[in-house]
């Protein structure tokens, strides 16, 4: 448990030292019973997710990964110790490891900077539903009216005090020439005490455009704040779309994926 804590807070002092955001204080490994539960030593970085601080004791070459923290993971970071555990070296990170990861197969610290750095600034890129609800809509996003014909849409989205986007999207030739489009409605819900809005509803589908069916083993998933995916689903042969409908708080971010074979698209939102 000590080796965790001075791995986290190396990881911790290191990346704000390089510029990222973190926020040490959401990390299950400041949680006295979490820590006492399992094996953890997380650190959340704003608005994209966790990594994992692997502490490695000197003269190791290799470290373990348990399996309460082999999932939900942006990266897991490498921290070699002296003897005295007065200091400690960052060695690099790997993003999907084993349970046993060999020192050279780490990744090197340039890597990491930039592969943080690069989620980080898809964050704040994220898609304001609140601000839709006031009639301000990032570019990118159209009405649904312009990408699908009448019949393609029924009556499914049809809601008076509901803001409907879609925004094609491209995953590529892994799709067969296949189009397809991810549709957000977003539907205030206000607090009747207050009369101010405390949440709202979200449905996010993802259709395709100018044919009946999607493919089959497209996926939709939305990962809550932290990274960790907590609603998915996938299409069948014959289905028209896919959907995953939720609530959200006021503030609350999360973020959906759209994935077919290995092509995968990632799209930020905050309520």
């Amino acid at each position: 448990m000590y080796l965790n804590s001075l791995a986290v807070y190396s990881v911790n002092y290191y990346l704000q030292l390089m510029g990222l955001e973190t926020e040490i204080e959401k990390s299950y490994s400041q949680d006295p019973i979490a820590v006492q539960l399992s094996n953890i030593a997380d650190l959340s970085l704003k608005n994209i997710g966790k990594v994992e601080c692997c502490p490695v004791l000197p003269d190791e070459n290799k470290f373990n990964i348990t399996a309460d923290v082999s999932e939900n993971r942006l990266a897991y970071i490498a921290v070699q110790f002296t003897e005295s555990l007065k200091q400690g070296t960052i060695l690099g990170y790997v993003e999907n490891p084993l349970a046993t990861v060999e020192i050279n197969q780490l990744q090197t610290l340039e890597d990491l900077l930039l592969y943080l750095s690069t989620l980080e600034i898809e964050a704040k890129s994220e898609s304001k539903l609140g601000k839709w609800l006031e009639g301000i809509v990032e570019e990118g996003w159209q009405r649904v009216e312009e990408l699908f014909t009448p019949q393609q849409l029924g009556l499914a989205f049809m809601n008076e005090v509901s803001v409907i986007r879609g925004q094609e999207l491209d995953l590529g030739i892994q799709l067969n020439q296949v189009s397809v489009a991810l549709v957000t409605k977003v539907t205030q819900l206000t607090n009747t005490e207050e009369k101010e809005m405390s949440e709202a509803d979200i449905l996010m589908q993802v259709r395709p455009i100018s044919v009946l069916n999607l493919p089959s083993e497209l996926m939709l998933q939305i990962k809550d704040s932290s990274g960790e995916i907590v609603l998915e689903t996938s299409s069948r042969e014959g289905d028209n779309w896919i959907q995953l409908a939720f609530s959200a708080e006021y503030g609350e971010s999360f973020q959906v994926l759209v994935s077919y074979e290995d092509a995968v698209i990632t799209k930020n939102f905050v309520i």
